[in-house]
């Protein structure tokens, strides 16, 4: 039952010759209630303040509901009663509930003539009421049900709908797959037609072919084509740009969108972990991306094949995704370790990998699950620093997904289509040291493993970790160069000696320019410049601008015919275009 009262009643003046006469009007629901004569007066006389107060109750009311008002809202007032305060829910001795502060505001209306209840009109005093100290009450309303009933059957249709896109998105995923590896097809028909590279094997099969007699044919067929072609140039790197950093560790570019994305850690922030992103046509025009905290240290990041994402792993057990367009994190994976390495995948562009600090390698597909698909356990428990993604060679009958990894024993050879299967060491790199930098080139399959020696501890063991003086950082160390020629098959062609840090795992690349040598570029712990070396024979090449730091990170970025040398100490990033003699 719902009651609308203009005013309390006034009490009784001497002048009154007899009580008014109650009037009934209709109170909603079947119910009526008295107004006396006076109470009509009030409704007719009190002009435009009166009727502003009964529309806004009455546009209350409309809001709230009839329903909902006798459960919920005090019907003097019309709004909800409280569990505790001024406006605590009261009732009276007929049982009628009000908040405390408009009943008690309603009695002492009366001027200590007994007031009565606005529903009932039982008479009352102050001293009768009672709060109520209960959980609120609430009129069931079927029409709130029912539209609940609608909102849960359109969420189950948008999800169901979500579900139906989710599914076309798979099968366009699947479509670009099989595109892809026609696409692969079309470039291993072309590869057969151009370099048959088993043409001079004869009728031998090629699993009874040595190391050393396929990387004869290898190479030989390799140097008779680039002088049937065009004859080697020798090449040169010259200063392009020369940026100021704070805070750098790693970076890598993207010659085809002219990108950088450089990893930084700011000192004075607290130690904030944070990323630039620097367009090289403009580079003084670069942008913050802000890293959430959880993320903490950034110890690997990749740019994308396509250029539009960054892979980062991170030391907050984070494997994350970053979108150029938004600058915003799209994929974070949870890992059970820290994350040191992270790498695509060069021939499928949905599957990425982490290594992590306890030597584990984890699996991804950005397509279908936020979990990994595979979780393989390596050959030592100490941290993998480095993965590439070998590219598949149709020549060499070459279908399984196999990566190479580094840790501190040195390189391995995973596939990963086989879960099962161990990996294994690079052939003839055992026992060179402490594998502290690893690289790879995907065009001419040349690897670089840099070791520096152990150290020999009190009781005779040997340590990964450095036990020395900060008089004595650097040391010699050595670069091995190994041949990727058929399958599993490796050889060892050379090696050199180098300064190497004993305290700090550094960075290296290897350089492919067409008609030139392979270059192999690291950062010297001595001089702090970046050094490059030809190959196969390791030669001295050319030894480019020192930093007053060491270097931490070196990358090289090609793009139709152009590329791009840089190199990254905490003070400045470098960078280097090619340049013929």
């Amino acid at each position: 039952m719902i009651c609308i009262f203009t005013r309390p009643p006034q009490p009784p003046q001497p002048s009154d010759a007899a009580t008014p006469t109650p009037m009934q009007i209709d109170g909603g629901e079947g119910h009526d209630r008295q107004i006396t004569g006076e109470e009509a007066s009030e409704e007719q006389g009190y002009g435009e303040k009166g009727k502003e107060e009964k529309e806004k109750k009455k546009k209350k009311k409309e809001e709230l509901g009839e329903s909902n008002l006798d459960g919920l809202c005090c019907s003097i007032c019309m709004e909800p009663w409280a569990s505790h305060g001024d406006h605590q829910a009261s009732c009276l001795p007929c049982g009628h509930v009000y908040g405390m502060s408009c009943i008690i505001k309603w009695i002492q209306q009366c001027h200590g003539y007994p007031a009565k209840c606005p529903q009932c009109n039982a008479k009352c005093i102050s001293k009768d009421v009672r709060k109520l100290f209960a959980s609120p009450v609430v009129v069931h309303d079927e029409g709130l049900q029912k539209k609940i009933e609608s909102l849960q059957t359109e969420i189950r249709s948008l999800k169901n709908e979500r579900a139906g896109l989710l599914d076309v998105q798979d099968k366009l995923l699947d479509v670009q797959d099989n595109l892809l590896d026609e696409l692969h097809q079309v470039k291993k028909k072309q590869a057969d037609l151009e370099n048959a590279t088993l043409g001079g094997m004869g009728s031998k099969p090629l699993g009874f072919f040595s190391a050393k007699e396929s990387w004869g044919e290898n190479n030989r067929h390799h140097i008779d084509s680039n002088i049937s072609k065009q004859e080697i140039l020798p090449c040169s790197f010259v200063l392009q740009q020369e940026l100021a950093v704070e805070g750098a560790t790693l970076f890598d570019m993207d010659a085809s969108y002219q990108i950088l994305i450089l990893a930084r850690r700011i000192s004075g922030m607290g130690g904030t972990h944070m990323l630039n992103k620097i367009n090289l046509i403009c580079p003084h025009e670069n942008e913050d991306i802000q890293l959430p905290k959880r993320i903490r240290a950034i110890k690997d990041l990749r740019v994308s094949p396509c250029g539009r994402l960054t892979l980062l792993a991170s030391l907050g057990k984070k494997l994350s995704i970053l979108s150029h367009g938004s600058n915003e994190l799209v994929i974070n994976y949870d890992l059970p370790d820290p994350a040191w390495s992270c790498s695509w995948d060069s021939n499928n562009p949905s599957y990425i990998y982490a290594g992590l600090q306890n030597g584990t390698l984890l699996t991804f597909d950005m397509r279908r699950t936020r979990n990994p698909l595979q979780c393989m356990v390596g050959l030592t428990s100490r941290p993998i620093h480095t993965i590439y993604s070998l590219v598949n060679n149709p020549a060499f009958g070459q279908g399984a997904r196999k990566l190479l990894t580094a840790s501190s024993i040195g390189p391995c050879v995973w596939n990963t289509d086989c879960a099962r299967e161990r990996p294994f060491l690079v052939p003839s790199l055992e026992n060179q040291g402490i594998c502290m930098s690893l690289a790879y080139s995907p065009s001419s399959d040349d690897i670089v493993a840099s070791y520096r020696p152990k150290i020999l501890a009190s009781d005779g063991s040997t340590s990964s970790q450095s036990s020395q003086s900060s008089t004595a950082l650097n040391t010699v160390g050595s670069q091995v160069l190994v041949k990727r020629v058929a399958g599993n098959f490796y050889n060892k062609l050379g090696s050199m000696s180098t300064n190497v840090s004993y305290v700090q795992m550094t960075k290296s690349t290897i350089i492919n320019i067409e008609n030139c040598y392979p270059i192999f570029a690291y950062g010297d712990e001595v001089t702090h410049g970046l050094r490059l070396r030809a190959l196969p024979n390791l030669s001295d090449s050319q030894n480019l601008k020192p930093h007053q730091l060491p270097i931490l990170d070196v990358k090289y970025a090609h793009s139709q015919g152009s590329g791009l040398l840089g190199c990254i100490s905490k003070e400045k990033l470098q960078l280097f275009s090619p340049k013929y003699m």
